[in-house]
């Protein structure tokens, strides 16, 4: 009973050289969220990912036109094209590729596209001219 696992574990253990009470290892209390922030933006994916949003966000009328959801949207889009490339190389391989998974990312891509629309949306982009000139008519 006098060592160390027989003691209760709200009571510290000591050390085996100093007697002071070892410092039980953090255990995150929620899930760790990784975020784009945390990988290498490097890689052929990370790339291809950062391409499609942008192009994506650009035909929906510009990053700053798009809604919260919208922008969610897209990276889940930009995520299921990319995975659904990478199961297309493997193919063009020759590799075995998981019909039923292949089916399942096609599928999440059209629902996607449906809410996002597949149309483009126009810009607005009035010149500086038409700024100034409106900016002059508000003055008089």
């Amino acid at each position: 009973m006098g060592n160390a696992r027989s003691k209760p574990l709200d009571q510290p253990s000591t050390g085996p050289a100093n007697g002071k009470p070892q410092r039980r290892r953090h255990r995150p209390t929620r899930p760790q969220i990784l975020t784009r922030k945390d990988l290498d933006l490097r890689t052929n994916a990370a790339r291809d990912f950062a391409r499609l949003v942008t192009s994506i966000e650009s035909d929906l009328g510009g990053h700053d036109e798009l809604s919260n959801i919208e922008h969610v949207l897209v990276e889940a889009f930009a995520g299921a094209s990319v995975h659904i490339h990478s199961l297309n190389t493997k193919l063009l391989r020759g590799e075995k590729v998981d019909l039923q998974e292949t089916a399942l990312v096609v599928s999440a891509l059209v629902r996607v596209a449906s809410r996002l629309g597949v149309a483009r949306r126009p810009r607005d982009v009035t010149g500086l001219g038409a700024i100034l000139r409106e900016g002059m008519e508000r003055h008089d």
